[in-house]
């Protein structure tokens, strides 16, 4: 697996590059901040990119978006609910993404999950094809957006943002998916890397989505 984990922007969010380190191929996850370092983390990596891929389109996790997909010449993959609602207006989508949707990266895929509540076309993205992480054994990673973050849930107060429906989000797409299990890795768009067992035992808001 490629994968690496940078802070960007004023406000500190995490964006990911994440691929197979047997084909090179990688996707670029919320570019909301320095694009130098990005582009050169993914050549020391000796990666290629296939995507840009928004968890949602607040401007922390965008301001790179053309930058990025513009210097390597790929597509770039959300979900319309984003566009339509003007949480994003930047650049339309190559691809829009929606529930159940795979991206294929080499021999591994990123699965598509519409988790809506921090804003109107909020999506996470997992993958089942990692088994390993940091030297542990896991069972996959999830990509969470600014949905659940360690200890936390994400804002539900912005334009387009429903609380009911963040905690719905979380209880139905990742705590009782039956593919997504406590040995997963959340790596979410701000603060710490964590993991769904964590969680459903720590955090703060578990009351609401368990």
């Amino acid at each position: 697996m490629i994968f690496k984990k940078l802070v960007v922007g004023s406000l500190a969010t995490n964006c990911y590059i994440f691929g197979s380190k047997k084909t090179s191929e990688l996707v670029i996850i919320d570019p909301g901040g320095n694009a130098d370092e990005i582009i050169k983390s993914i050549e020391e990596l000796g990666g290629k990119p296939v995507a840009v891929l928004l968890t949602h389109g607040h401007f922390d996790h965008t301001t790179k978006v053309s930058r990025i997909s513009r210097h390597y010449q790929i597509p770039l993959m959300y979900n319309k609910k984003e566009y339509e609602f003007g949480t994003f207006t930047q650049k339309e989508a190559d691809r829009w993404l929606k529930e159940g949707d795979e991206i294929n990266i080499g021999e591994m895929v990123l699965h598509t999950l519409e988790t809506p509540g921090h804003s109107p076309g909020s999506l996470c993205f997992y993958s089942t094809d990692v088994q390993e992480f940091n030297g542990k054994r896991i069972d996959g990673i999830l990509f969470s957006g600014d949905l659940i973050f360690q200890g936390s849930v994400g804002r539900s107060d912005f334009q387009g943002g429903n609380q009911n429906l963040l905690f719905s989000s979380i209880k139905n797409k990742i705590m009782n998916n039956k593919e997504l299990t406590d040995n997963f890795i959340i790596c979410s768009g701000h603060m710490g890397l964590t993991t769904i067992g964590e969680e459903r035992a720590h955090n703060m808001f578990r009351k609401y989505f368990l």
